[in-house]
């Protein structure tokens, strides 16, 4: 067994502090690094803004392969003019102008981590960018069901209603 110790504030001596007993732990039984990962995000609204902005980039990243990747196959006709234009333009103008976007809308949700509407913007947006994520998995299985030998409407239709579960 070992025990965790930590400065008293209130107990210095000759300018050194003083230890006190935080937590007496087995050997085996340390704290992962996960738990403190969880309590970090818990303990504060700046610290879960972080995170959730962490996943909104992670699902622009995944939006962002995944149009690119559907352009390449011929399977997309991107409708917004503008990302349809840098699409035809190659990869790299399409990722700089994503790239963009995420950076500039970021900026504030990180400023103003804080605040509660930050928060809730930034629960909002991921929300949005997951049911992306989910529409990119259906738009997918759709086009593997579509590729396969005697396809027909029917199929999508049948598709549509297929529960996950």
């Amino acid at each position: 067994m070992f025990t965790l110790q930590a400065p008293d504030i209130e107990g210095v001596i000759g300018g050194q502090p003083t230890c006190t007993t935080v937590a007496t732990l087995p050997e085996s039984g340390r704290r992962r690094w996960w738990l403190d990962a969880v309590e970090w995000v818990v303990e504060a609204r700046s610290h879960r803004v972080i995170v959730l902005v962490l996943g909104i980039w992670l699902l622009n990243g995944f939006d962002l392969a995944l149009t690119v990747l559907a352009h390449q196959q011929g399977i997309l006709h991107e409708q917004n003019p503008l990302a349809n234009r840098l699409l035809q333009q190659g990869t790299w103008s399409i990722l700089l102008y994503k790239t963009g976007l995420v950076l500039l809308g970021s900026y504030p949700l990180l400023r103003f981590r804080r605040a509660r509407v930050a928060e809730m913007a930034a629960i909002i947006i991921w929300v949005v960018y997951a049911a992306v994520a989910v529409h990119w998995s259906t738009c997918y299985e759709l086009y593997i069901l579509s590729a396969g030998e005697g396809f027909t409407s029917a199929n999508i239709d049948s598709a549509a209603y297929v529960s996950p579960y």
